[in-house]
Order: C-alpha cells, then structure tokens, then sequence
C-alpha cells in the first residue's frame, strides 16, 4: 500500500486526481487506515430510543484497513483535511444524534461483516475521530492513466455534459461498472444528502456538481444544478421515475 499523497507526487499530479479516477473506474479501491479512533454498536427502537447493542464489543478502527463509503469518497475530492467524525451523543431520554446505519457509515473497517443483515443496529464513534490526507492509502498495483488520456477524457466529458444530463452519464457509469438500479439510485440519494446544494460533489463519471433532494418529493426527487443553489427555483429536477426509465434505456431492458 502507498500513502496517496506519496503516490500522487511520484507521478506528478496532484492527489485529489487519482480519487477521481478511482471512483471513475473502480480499478482500486483507496482504504482508510488511522492511528487512532473506534467504533461502538447500537441498538435503535422504533421510538428512536438507543442503548447498547446486546454482547457487542467496540470495534477498534486504528492501524485497519477500512474501506469508504462511495458516497463519502467522492466528497473527499473537494472537502477540507482534517475530517472529523463527531462521536454519538444522547441529546435527552435516549435519543440519539450523530450515528449510522450500516450503508451510511463513512469508513467502515471488515469486522463490521458481522451486522449485515441484522435489524436495528447502528454504529457511531465512541470519540471524535479525526482524519488527514495522511491517513488515505491505495494499493501498489494501481496503475494511473497518463495526463494526455485523462485530458483526452476531461474534454470528452465536457462534450458530453452540453448534450446529456448527468443523471444518464452517471448511469451508464454504473451499469458498466456492474452497480443495480436500486443501488445506484440510493448512492445518488446519498450524494444529494451530503451536497444539500451547498457543497460541490463528485458523481461518478460526470464529475463536480451540486445536488439537492427536492422539498416537494424528498423521498423520489433529486434536484441538480452545476452551480450552488441560491433559491427554492434553483436547479433541474430528477424523479425515481425517470431515473428508472433512462437506466432501462441505457441498460437496454424495457
């Protein structure tokens, strides 16, 4: 494994480019791995009530190879270091703030296998964690494409952003890369969730953008915009529904 920051500067480009790419082509998979930091397990009631998850232990993220989450690996290209991850906190009877469920955990490290597939459970961290360029890895045998190809690719990318709306090139991202509808529409929900119109994202293949979930459909609308949104009227809007159409169009299934 190579830092990335060290990665990046032995092939002269800068750090953030090879995220890009990797999120791009899923040909590696960049890890986490902290000198510090841990993670507790909870169990959440209907009644949003939390308490311990039964004979759970703390999950120790130091000196781990964790993975990242997608939505949150694309946030990275344009977020400020450190990145810090406050610890869960009871606000009052039990209710709880600032913990996860399993799909939305950023970093998540392989002994968390365990829960997949068990109701109620959630995690959070047991600390305030915090998180540097230092601390994000690749494998050695990532090979990074040359500047000429990923400039070839960058134009290519433009071109195609003047006459496809980013939802369809971000779709095609995810067949080629074997993703589900379902899954894919969940990540792009993520996104929009982590952007909220206000922090640029990176979706996969189409590259910077601002998301929103749209206040009249929050659950089946995405509203997209290549600038910040300034008012409610601000951006163009993408509903399940269409979503749903455009992948069967792509994937060539009616």
């Amino acid at each position: 494994m190579l830092r990335i920051l060290d990665y990046a500067k032995g092939k002269d480009i800068e750090w953030y480019e090879v995220i890009r790419q990797a999120i791009d082509e899923e040909s590696a998979a960049p890890v986490v791995i902290l000198s510090q930091g841990e993670l507790m397990v909870y169990e959440l009631d209907e009644n949003e009530m939390i308490s311990d998850y039964p004979d759970a232990e703390p999950i120790p993220l130091a000196l781990v190879e964790c993975t990242l989450n997608p939505a949150f690996l694309a946030r990275l290209v344009h977020t400020r270091f450190p990145v810090r991850f406050e610890p869960v906190t009871k606000i009052k009877d039990d209710l709880a703030a600032d913990f996860y469920q399993l799909d939305d955990l950023p970093i998540r490290p392989p002994s968390l296998s365990r829960y997949e597939r068990l109701d109620r459970v959630w995690f959070g961290f047991s600390k305030q964690v915090s998180m540097t360029l230092d601390d994000l890895w690749i494998p050695d045998e990532y090979q990074f494409k040359t500047k000429e190809k990923s400039q070839q690719k960058s134009i290519e990318l433009t071109e195609k952003k003047k006459q496809i709306k980013p939802h369809t090139i971000y779709i095609a991202n995810q067949i080629q890369s074997g993703k589900s509808m379902l899954n894919s529409w969940q990540l792009f929900k993520r996104l929009a969730s982590e952007s909220r119109g206000r922090e640029i994202v990176e979706l996969p293949d189409f590259g910077p953008i601002y998301l929103k979930q749209s206040p009249q459909d929050i659950v089946n609308s995405i509203l997209y915009s290549e600038t910040v949104f300034k008012t409610p009227a601000d951006g163009e809007i993408v509903n399940k529904n269409s979503f749903d159409r455009a992948w069967r169009r792509i994937s060539g299934h009616k």
